[in-house]
């Protein structure tokens, strides 16, 4: 008994090892497009995929796989309401939304800067 309870302990340890890893690529990933200063705020992290009804993923996105959702819900950036950025559980970067995420964040970056 002593060893079974041994083992899940292990096992439930290298299963929070692993989602933390995850988490910190999926936000790595997602600071690697913000930047250091981003222009958006009310930030949700939230892995879809493992927990009913979302077993098969995210439904928004072609194939429905599991990923990290990081959605924030205010922007600075003209013409965009909300952003939602896709990253894969290895912290690969699925899809954003907008899908010029990247241009529109160096855009407004570039707009931040004093003139000459």
């Amino acid at each position: 008994m002593g060893k079974l309870f041994n083992l899940l302990l292990l096992l439930a340890a290298i299963g929070g090892l692993l989602t933390a890893g995850s988490y910190a690529g999926a936000r790595f990933t997602a600071g690697k497009i913000t930047g250091s200063n981003p222009p958006m705020s009310n930030r949700t992290i939230v892995f879809e995929g493992w927990r009913p009804p979302e077993f098969a993923g995210v439904a928004d996105l072609p194939g429905k796989p599991r990923a990290w959702v990081i959605r924030y819900g205010r922007t600075q950036l003209p013409g965009v309401r909300r952003v939602v950025i896709y990253v894969s559980p290895t912290g690969k970067l699925i899809a954003t939304v907008p899908r010029d995420l990247e241009a529109r964040i160096e855009a407004w970056e570039q707009a931040q800067q004093p003139g000459p």
